[in-house]
């Protein structure tokens, strides 16, 4: 049977927070098995960091206008759900912001703390005027996915503390496309496009990394840790039949068919066409039919040449 062969990657780089992912080949049907795994995976389980409460000083609730301020609690919870945050502690950090009137407010104004960082200091937060004497208490926390204010612990809830839904996830888009390409003679393989763009707090191409070690880790889980050796069984190897080739004038029929395709003698770029075509051993070459070998990348009509030489010495 022939294996499934393995895919290689190509990083476009659009931006600092954007670049565009190439799989292929992949075998027919695996762009959406793959594609849709990682996809869901980005966007739901990569952990972020996000406000999930806030607080000024002289509200008890968020439907009011804020006194000296343009903006009132609702407007003001939008904008601040604007800004982009980097924790580095697990549990929950409080951010302070003290301003007087008049001015602007941004992210900037933000006093400095060692255990969060702002990506973009550049978010518009209100606007006072000349009486103003503003303070706000901003909570922020990492966390996976959304979680909704009713997720939050009541019991906690402070007067005048607004608790807010938080989207931790650091990934704000993923496209994905999925288009034929070509291996050989064969048409029906997939290439898999994917469109990653971040909120800049991680570059896409670690976002890629953290969601596929995520997927792994399942899936080595559901194969029970158990290390799959690369290599025929021996009653598989026994069923092995090549007609055209008489058992006992084949330099290849007569090795075991164990042996590792590096060790056959072949030339290196022969060996490494083969092993990068999934070929490992002896055994797996015999498989290949005519057809198949001539379709093997980096091969060449030298390499068949060199190979159908020994099989018929």
């Amino acid at each position: 049977m022939e294996k499934i062969t393995l895919p290689k990657i190509v990083e476009k780089k659009v931006s600092e927070d954007n670049s565009i992912f190439t799989v292929e080949p992949l075998y027919p049907g695996y762009g959406s098995t793959i594609g849709n795994a990682l996809r869901r995976v980005l966007l739901s389980s990569l952990e972020g960091a996000a406000m999930t409460s806030f607080k000024v000083e002289g509200i008890t609730h968020e439907f009011t206008s804020v006194p000296h301020v343009k903006e009132d609690m609702i407007e003001l919870m939008l904008n601040l759900k604007d800004i982009n945050y980097i924790s580095h502690s697990d549990e929950p950090v409080v951010l302070h912001l003290n301003k007087k009137g008049p001015g602007t407010v941004t992210s900037k104004d933000f006093k400095a703390n060692s255990q969060v960082e702002i990506v973009n200091e550049d978010v518009y937060i209100c606007d006072l005027d000349n009486k103003a004497n503003f303070e706000l208490e901003v909570v922020i926390e990492n966390n996976r996915g959304f979680i909704t204010i009713e997720s939050g612990e009541e019991s906690t809830k402070e007067i005048g503390r607004i608790m807010t839904d938080a989207a931790f996830s650091p990934i704000q888009r993923v496209k994905m496309e999925i288009e034929n390409t070509r291996v050989g003679q064969m048409t029906n393989y997939d290439r898999l496009i994917l469109d990653v763009k971040t909120n800049s707090t991680t570059e896409a191409k670690q976002a890629m990394v953290e969601a596929s070690n995520i997927l792994i880790d399942h899936y080595r889980q559901i194969a029970f840790n158990v290390e799959v050796e690369d290599k025929l069984t021996e009653e598989s190897v026994e069923k092995e039949i090549v007609p055209e080739i008489a058992p006992e004038t084949s330099e290849i029929a007569d090795m075991d068919p164990k042996t590792k395709i590096e060790e056959a003698g072949f030339s290196a770029r022969t060996t490494n066409a083969l092993v990068n075509a999934g070929i490992k051993s002896i055994a797996g070459l015999k498989r290949l039919s005519d057809l198949k070998l001539s379709e093997i990348k980096g091969l060449g009509n030298k390499g068949v040449d060199e190979i159908k030489e020994m099989i018929n010495a």
